[in-house]
């Protein structure tokens, strides 16, 4: 009985160190693949910031360059934030390990003492029994397993402790970064907020400016189009493979029927449900607009304006919040609307939300209703957000939906 408690013990032990040993090895290797993403993105930033150190002359490249640098400090932001939870995860192995130590530490100091005390009592015995020979050589067993455990598991402490020493130290990089970055978005937004003035006063300047955003509604138009087209084939050849599934399956077609009357899924405007109206709530906590839906006249130069969506007066850095659940389809620039989100909503529904001063969220990522998407930016018009709601291909009053 003594024999097989000391083995589980032993296996028990054993198996520990593995699996610590093994999630060390994990941790190591999502700092490298962590260090080489940042060293990667800061050598982008670096290699952006030099193309266009020369044309930095025109509110767009200003403007784009905030829009990159803001991106960049989100994205130091969450390597610090995956940093921290990887550290605190090290420091509770770590923890784990010394415990597993001192039990090992106090197991192996009980077992000498047995065999002290065996000794002790078989000194002076002609020959020992066979059971005590055979107690006599499990706990000498046990010792040498306890001892390789414990200089294994003083092994993983020093590693342990190693890590979490990278992980400080990449911590202090990635914020001396964020830092760095943060002086040169203020120096940025302070050129970028004195070319709006100067365009402001200049209305052959402000013109150039609104055709950059005229043109850029167009290109916006095409991206919508460009996001149905490819949701239409991509549902096209999921009822193709389901078809032929059918074809070859017959008993598993019979069980899906119920499938042919589920609705697709952003196609093109011509599906059943989606959004009623005034069902969606405000993108930011303001409601007062700034421009409103279509043909809009530029006081300044007497321009008129198609205005795709709405523009919703908001101060600078006003956060920009999700109007409904979905996945965010495209994260993207354009002259005239600054940073922007598409949002997929999976009913024949997109929305967009431009002007952005920086955004919280990647291509792919899954939204809800109250995400925050980004913060509001400042334009020639002035600081707001637009916003705009699609249907299929063809775009709607915001307003209809806002409640």
């Amino acid at each position: 009985m003594t024999v097989r408690v000391l083995g589980a013990v032993v296996l028990s032990v054993l198996l520990s160190a593995t699996l610590v040993a093994q999630s060390l090895q994990e941790k190591q290797r999502e700092l490298q693949r962590m260090r080489a993403s940042i060293e990667a993105t800061r050598q982008r930033i670096e290699s952006l910031n030099h193309r266009e150190s020369s044309t930095m002359r025109s509110l767009s490249s200003y403007q784009r360059q905030s829009s990159r640098l803001a991106s960049y400090i989100a994205e130091l932001e969450r390597d610090l934030q995956a940093l921290q939870d990887s550290a605190t995860v090290v420091e509770h192995e770590l923890q784990n390990t010394q415990t597993s130590l001192q039990r090992a530490e106090h197991s192996y100091n009980a077992i000498t003492r047995a065999m002290m005390d065996l000794r002790t009592r078989e000194s002076g015995v002609p020959q020992a029994s066979l059971e005590r020979t055979e107690v006599y050589k499990a706990l000498s067993a046990s010792l040498a397993h306890y001892r390789r455990q414990m200089i294994s598991l003083q092994d993983s402490l020093a590693e342990q402790r190693t890590l979490l020493e990278e992980y400080s130290q990449t911590q202090s990089s990635v914020i001396a970064a964020k830092e760095r970055e943060k002086k040169q978005l203020a120096t940025t937004i302070t050129k970028s907020r004195s070319e709006i003035e100067r365009i402001r006063a200049d209305k052959d300047l402000l013109r150039r400016e609104l055709a950059k955003k005229q043109a850029s509604v167009a290109t916006l138009r095409s991206m919508i189009s460009d996001l149905v087209s490819r949701e239409e084939r991509k549902r096209k050849a999921e009822r193709a493979q389901r078809k032929a599934q059918q074809r070859t399956e017959p008993r598993i077609a019979e069980s899906r029927t119920s499938e042919r009357n589920e609705p697709s899924v952003s196609t093109g405007g011509d599906l059943p449900g989606g959004y009623a109206g005034n069902s969606l709530p405000w993108p930011t906590a303001s409601r007062q607009l700034l421009h409103g839906y279509g043909t809009y006249r530029s006081p300044e130069t007497g321009t008129t304006f198609e205005n795709p969506g709405i523009d919703i007066k908001a101060p600078m850095g006003s956060s920009v919040l999700c109007v409904g659940s979905g996945e965010v389809s495209s994260v993207s620039w354009l002259p005239g609307f600054g940073s922007l989100v598409i949002v997929d909503h999976r009913n024949g529904f997109r929305t967009v939300y431009a002007n952005l001063a920086n955004v919280n969220v990647r291509q792919g990522s899954a939204v809800r209703a109250g995400t925050l998407l980004g913060t509001s930016g400042e334009s020639v018009d002035g600081s707001f957000v637009h916003f705009e709601v699609w249907r299929g291909r063809e775009r709607a009053n915001p307003l209809t939906y806002l409640r």
